[in-house]
């Protein structure tokens, strides 16, 4: 599928249901993970970074169609950039840490891939909203970790991510508001007093340390399931290492990142947040030599 944005350098070539892993013991048709690549067309000259997208839904719902809204995956391939929009377990059919395990796979298979999709390996970011962003700061902070990496396709390559977003999406699980009691105990598989451990393993701000990439963080100051204080926590941690954090406070906001807390998501104020997110990921994984379109 070919898709074309007005006033863009690229037309977007769309690769759907690419299967980029598999979780081990399962029949194959349970166990595959699929992602859609979006390639901008013509194929740049070099090279391009590659950005994956992962899609919010409190771990238990949403899906990688969500990364085809025109700010999100669209744009961001019409100004030279590869997106995957990833696939990752949901919490009905496993728990934490099972759907880090995935995108750390995503992640490897991209570099795995490199040179089929024209993909720059060394240039890689990841972003996503909500439960999406929880993972994609997962990404950005755990880097090369054994623990963590899981074993779901392409071993031998790295995981790390050069640069991240996070949107409305949480740092630090063990004061999370009890108001998020069920979401959170599908994804950890027991309630709080059970899970702590857990809970601190999935937690993005205790993996802040030197040498974490640059992270862009958007919240906003009225979020009623992820409350503002995650993102302050996460901004805290990353700055005490003298991290590249910039942090966009979205005034009056509520999760949805509008003043109407019964608004769905919508264009507004996306379209705006997509342009800073494309400005973010050109800043950081974008290279002098690359003939990638700068707004």
């Amino acid at each position: 599928m070919m898709l074309t944005m007005p006033e863009t350098p690229y037309a977007v070539d769309v690769r759907a249901a690419l299967q980029y892993g598999a979780v081990p013991g399962l029949p194959a048709w349970q166990a595959a993970l699929y992602l859609d690549l979006l390639l901008p067309t013509p194929r740049p000259p070099s090279p391009a970074p590659a950005v994956i997208y992962l899609h919010g839904g409190g771990w238990r719902a949403g899906e990688r169609s969500a990364g085809l809204y025109p700010w999100l995956g669209p744009l961001l391939a019409a100004h030279g950039f590869v997106v995957a929009n990833v696939t990752y377990r949901l919490s009905d059919r496993a728990t934490f840490p099972a759907q880090l395990h995935d995108v750390k796979a995503a992640v490897r298979w991209l570099r795995a891939n490199a040179a089929a999709y024209g993909v720059d390996p060394d240039r890689v970011g990841a972003w996503g909203d909500s439960a999406g962003g929880h993972l994609a700061a997962l990404l950005g902070t755990t880097a090369n970790r054994a623990d963590l990496e899981g074993d779901c396709g392409s071993p031998g390559w790295s995981s790390a991510v050069q640069a991240a977003i996070m949107r409305c999406a949480p740092s630090d699980f063990l004061p999370m508001p009890e108001d998020q009691a069920e979401v959170l105990d599908a994804l950890f598989g027991g309630p709080r007093a059970e899970t702590p451990e857990l809970r601190r393993l999935a937690s993005p701000a205790g993996y802040a340390r030197a040498g974490v990439p640059p992270f862009l963080i958007v919240h906003g100051t009225n979020d009623e399931t992820v409350p503002f204080a995650q993102a302050e926590t996460m901004v805290r941690a990353l700055r005490a290492y003298d991290g590249d954090v910039t942090f966009h406070v979205v005034e009056g906001g509520h999760h949805n990142l509008l003043p109407d807390v019964d608004a769905p998501w919508g264009n507004e104020p996306w379209t705006e947040l997509g342009a800073q997110a494309l400005a973010f990921f050109q800043r950081t994984l974008v290279s002098p030599r690359d003939s990638v379109h700068v707004i």
